[in-house]
């Protein structure tokens, strides 16, 4: 791998990987030898791909197409919110949600810190949308 980041995810974040495992046999066999139960950001040795692996949960993504990572909020009022990290295009499409809930603080929180180290580690801008609040 060219990068392998370890980012510290508090146990009772809400905000995680989808369920998905889209990390190729690579990135799984180094996980499953050295971060069990880590939340991992990685670069692949060729830079072509990046993702994020948790245990089961991964994603990866085809890194010509990507071109931020984006924090959205959407604040509760009569709804309960929600919040959210993706990395997108140029355009702003969703190419990977890398983590996601209904909206907490801690969650928030999280992802507030974890949103500049993965726009560095996969050198991508950092975005944030606000949605406003869940009316």
């Amino acid at each position: 791998m060219k990068e392998w980041i370890e980012i510290e995810r508090p146990v009772d974040v809400e905000a995680d990987l989808p369920l998905n495992d889209q990390a190729p046999p690579e990135v799984r066999d180094e996980y499953d030898r050295s971060s069990k139960n880590r939340f991992i950001a990685w670069v692949s040795s060729d830079s072509k791909l990046i993702g994020c692996i948790k245990n089961n949960r991964s994603i990866s993504v085809d890194f010509s197409l990507a071109a931020a990572v984006e924090l959205y909020e959407m604040e509760p009022a009569k709804g309960s919110g929600y919040v959210g990290l993706d990395i997108t295009t140029k355009n702003g499409e969703c190419l990977a949600v890398i983590a996601s809930s209904r909206y907490s603080k801690k969650s928030l929180q999280w992802l507030k810190q974890a949103h500049p180290i993965l726009a560095k580690v996969f050198q991508l801008e950092e975005r944030y949308e606000y949605h406003g609040k869940d009316a």
